[in-house]
């Protein structure tokens, strides 16, 4: 009796991990839905200048428009960054205000979070659906249940290109390049990062370079690049 009530415990604990760590209900994207060779390019934790304007100047090169997810307290800094990636067509998305790890936070602190960068981000004429992005991407127990409170959408990935641990533009290329060309790769959300969050002297020029080198080799490969909204599966 003893080692069926050890094993149903065990099982009861890993089941709650399991809800907590990967929520079973609410809106959340990992991929485009399509067949399609499509994928949407996304960038996390700007604005940072120089380098979030380093790469609207890649993207206007190549005629590509990505999603930029935009942290609030950097927004307050940088309202010239938003304002020209808004104008430039780009899409931009709710990275929280000052870039906790959300999935550890109570409800009504995840709640004041998305809403004081969702208040930013209309002030500054941002329209549409506002999606969302965790911060490290802690989609977890009370940020899933926030967000399906106010049927909101998030959006994850199925590559990341690791360009928090390395500024090495040919590792950050192959990895995303890699991942993207694979079987798997059509309708891929990219990840990649105009700054961070914790320092905001952080270096993103190999980011910056990786980006034109990712652009150059999926279109030579046939894929075209889409913001999230212009898919809109969801």
């Amino acid at each position: 009796m003893k080692s069926i009530i050890t094993a149903l415990t065990g099982f009861a604990a890993t089941a709650l991990l399991w809800v907590f760590f990967r929520p079973p209900f609410g809106k959340n994207i990992v991929r485009l839905n399509t067949d399609e060779r499509l994928v949407a390019l996304t960038f996390d934790d700007g604005p940072s200048p120089p380098y979030t304007d380093q790469l609207l100047d890649i993207l206007a090169k190549h005629n590509v428009k990505a999603t930029f997810f935009m942290i609030g307290n950097r927004i307050e800094r940088h309202p010239e960054t938003l304002q020209r990636a808004i104008a430039e067509g780009h899409q931009i998305g709710n990275h929280s205000y000052s870039h906790p790890v959300l999935g550890f936070c109570p409800p009504s602190y995840i709640q004041r979070e998305i809403e004081r960068t969702d208040d930013l981000l209309r002030q500054a004429g941002v329209t549409g659906e506002l999606v969302i992005r965790a911060p490290i991407l802690t989609r977890f127990l009370p940020v899933a249940w926030v967000l399906a409170k106010g049927d909101r959408t998030h959006i994850s990935c199925n590559v990341w290109s690791w360009d928090w641990t390395t500024q090495n533009p040919d590792k950050i290329t192959e990895t995303v390049l890699k991942k993207t060309l694979s079987s798997t790769g059509a309708g891929s959300i990219i990840v990649l990062h105009d700054g961070k969050a914790e320092n905001k002297n952080a270096n993103r020029s190999g980011t910056v370079k990786a980006t034109d080198q990712i652009i150059t080799g999926l279109k030579q490969e046939g894929y075209r690049f889409v913001r999230l909204s212009d898919v809109g599966n969801w």
